[in-house]
């Protein structure tokens, strides 16, 4: 694993004035124009994540359904 030298900055003219200074040290890099074009999921996060919703949309059924018997065990006494 190599590690990367510190980048040296040089001090800009514009320094002593104060306000291009700072919007120098919150420039953003270039972005490349040939990388993808935006981020995708990948297909086993994908499957996971509605297999998880799914057992929680099942949970959340049962749980209601189980409830509503009780109500309706409770209404009949």
């Amino acid at each position: 694993m190599k590690i990367k030298k510190p980048m040296t900055v040089k001090a800009s003219p514009a320094e002593g004035t104060g306000g291009s200074a700072i919007a120098d040290r919150f420039r953003l890099d270039p972005v490349d124009s040939g990388a993808a074009s935006g981020g995708s999921v990948g297909k086993k996060s994908a499957a996971v994540a509605l297999l998880f919703g799914l057992a929680a949309l099942a949970v959340t059924v049962t749980l209601a359904v189980t409830i509503y018997k009780h109500w309706e065990f409770l209404m009949q006494a």
